[in-house]
This record gives C-alpha cells, structure tokens and sequence, in this order.
C-alpha cells in the first residue's frame, strides 16, 4: 500500500499522491478530481524483478506524462481496467476503457490517462524487451489485432488478483520475466512482425512454463502432462522447450522439491513438523523415496537435518 489518502491529513494529500507515484518509480503529473477522489483513493504497487505493477482504485484521477521538452525515454506500459471506467488521450487518438479493457501507451508520446474506478498497470524497461520504439509504437496503435491480446489481458488479470501472494514469493522474478516475455510476444505479434512473432513466443513460454512449476510445487500430480496441458502444448513440445533451456524437466522439479523441503526443514517455528508432513506438502508420496533423495543430493537425512537446525535454534 503506497498511499490510502483516508490516512493524510487532507492538507498534505497532494504532496502525498505525488510521493506515491514517485515511491513507485513512476513519475506522472497526477491530480484527484474531487472532493471524493481525495477522500476515497487507494494506491497500491508490487515489484516482479524489474517489473513494476501498479494499481490505483479511485473515484476520479488524471495521469499525465509529459516533459517540458517534449522529449520522453521510451518506455512499456499496459494498463488494464478491472472496474469503472477509464480515458487516454494521445495526440489525436482517444481510447475509452471498460472492465477487461487492455490497454498498451505509445512508448514516447505525451498521454493523459483518465480513470474512474480500479485500474492495473505494468511498466517493464524498456531496454529489456529487445524491440525498437516503431516496433513499440505500431504496436501501441495495433494492440487488439494480436492473437495474444485477450491471453495478456487475462494473465495481467491474474497477476492482480494474486500480487500480494506471488510477489512475496520465491517465484516473484520469474513471474516477471515470464510478464515481460509475454508482453514482447504481444508487442511484436501485434507489430505485424512476422519474422520476430515464432521467436517471441517460444522466447515467452519457457519462462511462463518455468514460473508455473515454482507455484505449483507442492501439488502432488504436478507432471509433464498437467504442466502441459496449462499451457495448451504436447507434452513432446515442453520437453524440447526444457531441452533448448538446458532443463531435465523431472530431476528439476525434483531438486526445486528437495530445496523446497530443506528450506522448510531448518526453520525454527516448522521444528514440530514431521517429516512425513514436510514431505507430502512438497509433493513427495513416499516418505521413504524423499529420504533417500534428500540423503543423495544434501548428504544429510532430513531427520539429522532438522535435529541440527533445532539444536542452533
């Protein structure tokens, strides 16, 4: 929670309002359309890696970017409206925003964003796409005509309703990467760029497929078949994305299990746990096989383990 302007003295709630933006690495000329805007408006952000979310819920806030130059560094933002409703104005083009509306703003052109209700916004380097500015810009103009549109949409859904919970996870970074691939597939494919689109996508996968078993790890009938088919591929085509990463897809999960577990194992308020319990919430049915696995990759048994960690304790 960056600013809840329910808590500020309501003489101190512009200054406020422009820390918040700051505080979230994005610096906006904003200002709060009235009397219940002032009252009534909740900023919030979380950070995945290098990429920024950012969701402002409010009865009316403008967002202008501009500089006294004219001159803007080229950026990636999305913005997605999940209630109410919102406007963006960029030179001539005026795009009105509903719920599940999927928004990408031109990467170096003046905006104004408009919103009235509940808003999520992404920003990513934009170094770190690998695209050029026209690439960016035809895409910003062109964004519905990807078969990737309403996908991103959905993951940006997604991505908001379990921000808390995902960004203070292990999982955190790669979950950006992955946002940030699939965004880049987007951009391109909507760019009309054929010879970059077949990269992008299989470039954006292997994170979303990787970021995907860290979340489910402890689900017991985690397999190439379910990791598949959440990701509408044959189980041959994930194992060759596994294969082009350098990735031995089962002995990984295993290993990310095992360290998942060890972790677990040398925590002082988790020392009352049994290892059969520890085992089985890491997705191990057999007891006895997580032993020996533990034993073979620590050198150690998970019983000697969590004795030594209580000792320390």
């Amino acid at each position: 929670m960056l600013l809840d302007t329910r808590d500020v003295d309501p003489d101190a709630r512009r200054d406020a309002l422009h820390d918040a933006f700051a505080q979230a690495g994005v610096p906006r000329e904003i200002d709060l359309l009235s009397e219940q805007a002032a009252n009534e408006t909740r900023i919030e952000a979380w950070t995945f890696g290098s990429l920024t979310l950012f969701s402002p819920e409010t009865p009316g806030m403008r967002v202008i970017r501009d500089s006294p130059s004219g001159q803007l560094d080229p950026m990636i933002a999305l913005c997605i409206q999940m209630r109410g409703s919102a406007h963006s104005t960029e030179c001539d083009l005026h795009q009105r925003m509903i719920p599940g509306d999927l928004l990408m703003v031109s990467p170096t052109a003046r905006n104004e964003f408009v919103t009235r209700g509940a808003t999520a916004a992404i920003e990513i380097p934009f170094g770190e796409l690998g695209i050029t500015v026209e690439v960016a810009r035809r895409a910003s103009a062109n964004l519905p005509a990807s078969p990737l549109f309403q996908l991103v949409g959905n993951h940006l859904l997604a991505l908001r309703a379990d921000a808390d919970l995902v960004s203070s996870s292990a999982a955190a970074g790669d979950v950006g990467t992955a946002t940030a691939q699939l965004v880049r597939a987007l951009i391109v494919s909507a760019a009309l760029d054929e010879r970059s689109t077949r990269s992008a996508l299989t470039d954006a996968l292997a994170p979303r497929v990787f970021a995907y078993v860290r979340q489910h790890l402890s689900e017991r009938d985690l397999t190439p078949l379910t990791i598949a088919r959440a990701h509408d591929i044959s189980v041959r085509y994930l194992y060759k994305l596994c294969d082009a990463a350098g990735v031995k897809l089962v002995e990984w999960i295993i290993s990310e299990r095992l360290e998942g577990a060890r972790r677990e194992l040398t925590l002082s308020h988790q020392r009352n746990k049994t290892i059969a319990l520890i085992s089985r919430q890491w997705g191990f049915k057999d007891p006895s096989h997580f032993s020996n696995r533990f034993r073979h990759a620590y050198g150690i048994s998970p019983r000697d383990l969590q004795r030594q960690s209580r000792h320390q304790h």
